[in-house]
């Protein structure tokens, strides 16, 4: 019985060619929703902790909530004498702070947006110097500041007093960074152009920081990790991870940046970390190994950055617009009919058939067909069934195949080889067809089953005049192959030397200790010899010569060898 033909099917790349990770096609997905104009740079942006995660960002004299669902202004606030910065949620995401240029902490209910909502709550003179960060504490009954002039101040949010509960020096120049613990209260780090990271417990922080690291330039953002031992901090082009509970130690440099980054914050839940920096580079790091997971470019450096609870909203501060990326929806799988089971059905145009069974009510029910399996073949795949090879290699290079469907040129390649008929399906062809056939650079993850068709072109038109395309082409070819050969010879020298290195550093590894009694030597050689003697034929080992030096002996194991 004959065997239909069945379609050559696609040839699988080499997964670490093609195959993406799961987590970089999750961050792929996150695209640009709508860009906001600002009336100036975009300082800082920060979301609320609660649904529908508005995001607040403060640009010169402007403090603005956007919803990102609709992607629409909520709120505006713009009665400010000069630029404020560092905006803040609490953990409830009722109450939102800023600190500015006045040198003022005010603090907002987002809950009401007009009217008396566009009043502060609470309006306290920090620092006669600007305020650049502003922190709320876990439990969200405390505030702190901290100022131009390396002040950190801590402010109970029910008391109308003017004065802090407490303040103190905390670095010699401006604090620009500062984060906060979520277990604890009074633990606060603060990053400074002094180029310190410091540590506070508020409870004692007049004895000084509880850990000091030198982060070896301006420290431009701080983030404290999940695990509440590490933390992440931005100076210069530099991310370093920190461990704090180990003193300060530093674990990890971070060098994807070429210019200085601004901006961190984490993402999934807390398993990556996101830097921004004028760059205009977002990039992506795995927590799990610190290794470079994603990177996004921007059209504009990179002033602030901030991702969502949900880790579906990325808002990013570029020059004076306000950028809100939003991740798309995963794209649904494609199940085929086969899988469901309808390919295999044939749905009848007879009338409905109706069943009744005792005691129970009527039912329509549907009759079916089971169909048969048939393949639909493409044109490449009924040039083949027909044995029609040089048809089948002249459309495949000549037609919209050889740029988008190259798994299956090559599937159709090796259907041409298994069978014998390369030789005869390459021999005749037109110059283009060759022209395709050789291009070195549309192929390269299918060197191992491309190479044989290419080869096959110089067996058969090595005696013929070929067109100044192909040859060149081919000269290309043979270059390539000569500099693959230049570099399998240094990787076997390379090999070879470092074969030698090792085995070198293993004999060193053995130390020689000689005996503090000579006389011993001497004793453990006459042992070895008398065992040699006492089995002539070998029969307990392999037999060996050697020699027992006598100057080694003492007077009277040379009078035994005497005798």
């Amino acid at each position: 019985m004959a065997v239909s033909y069945v379609p050559a099917g696609r040839v699988a790349v080499n997964e670490f060619h093609r195959r993406l990770d799961d987590d970089v096609i999750y961050w792929k997905r996150m695209q640009q929703l709508s860009v906001f104009q600002e009336p100036s740079s975009v300082t800082s942006v920060a979301f609320c902790p609660k649904k529908p995660y508005n995001v607040a960002s403060t640009s010169s004299v402007r403090l603005s909530l956007y919803d990102t669902v609709v992607c629409e202004p909520v709120n505006l606030f713009s009665r400010f004498k000069q630029a404020v910065h560092g905006v803040k949620f609490r953990h409830d995401g009722e109450l939102l702070a800023i600190g500015g240029e006045e040198g003022k902490v005010r603090i907002f209910d987002v809950t009401r947006s007009t009217g008396a909502g566009k009043t502060p709550l609470r309006s306290v003179r920090a620092s006669q110097t600007s305020v650049r960060c502003v922190e709320f504490s876990s439990c969200g009954k405390m505030l702190y500041s901290m100022a131009s002039d390396g002040m950190l101040k801590q402010w109970d949010i029910a008391d109308t007093g003017t004065k802090p509960v407490v303040e103190f020096a905390a670095h010699k120049d401006a604090i620009r960074a500062s984060a906060i613990s979520v277990p604890n209260n009074s633990l606060v780090i603060t990053g400074g152009y002094d180029h310190k990271v410091k540590l506070w417990d508020s409870r004692c922080a007049r004895e000084g920081p509880s850990v000091e690291m030198d982060a070896g330039a301006p420290v431009e953002s701080v983030v404290l990790l999940n695990s509440e031992h590490l933390i992440a901090t931005a100076a210069g082009a530099v991310v370093r991870i920190w461990d704090i509970a180990a003193g300060g130690r530093l674990l990890m440099s971070l060098q994807q940046h070429h210019k200085t980054v601004t901006s961190l914050c984490l993402g999934k839940k807390g398993d990556v970390l996101l830097s921004g920096g004028i760059d205009r580079r977002v990039n992506v790091f795995r927590l799990i190994d610190f290794s470079l997971l994603h990177s996004m470019s921007m059209a504009a450096p990179v002033l602030s950055l901030a991702m969502s609870p949900d880790d579906e909203t990325m808002a990013v501060g570029i020059g004076q617009l306000l950028a809100i990326h939003r991740r798309e929806p995963e794209a649904k799988a494609m199940v085929s009919a086969q899988e469901v089971n309808k390919r295999t059905m044939i749905r009848t145009a007879a009338p409905k058939v109706h069943v009744q069974e005792a005691g129970k009510s009527r039912e329509s029910i549907e009759i079916t067909a089971k169909s048969t399996d048939q393949h639909r073949l493409s044109k490449i795949d009924s040039l083949l069934k027909g044995y029609q090879h040089s048809a089948a290699v002249r459309k495949m290079f000549q037609s919209y195949y050889f740029h988008t469907k190259k798994e299956e040129v090559v599937a159709w390649l090796r259907v041409i080889i298994h069978r014998g008929a390369i030789h005869r399906a390459i021999s005749g062809q037109d110059n283009d067809v060759l022209v395709n056939l050789l291009n070195i650079g549309d192929f390269l993850e299918y060197v191992e089953w491309y190479g044989d068709a290419r080869f096959t072109i110089i067996e058969v038109y090595a005696n013929e005049e070929l067109h100044p395309k192909v040859a060149k082409l081919a000269l290309g070819l043979k270059a390539a192959v000569g500099k693959e050969l230049v570099v399998q010879n240094q990787l076997s020298q390379t090999i070879g030397a470092l074969e030698s290195i090792m085995n070198a550093a293993r004999t060193s590894s053995i130390h020689f200790e000689p005996p503090k009694d000579m006389s011993s030597l001497a004793k453990e050689g006459l042992r070895q010899l008398t065992e040699r003697q006492s089995d002539p034929l070998g029969l307990f080992g392999e037999p060996t010569l050697g020699s027992v030096s006598l100057d080694l002996l003492d007077n009277k194991t040379n009078n035994q060898i005497a005798v």
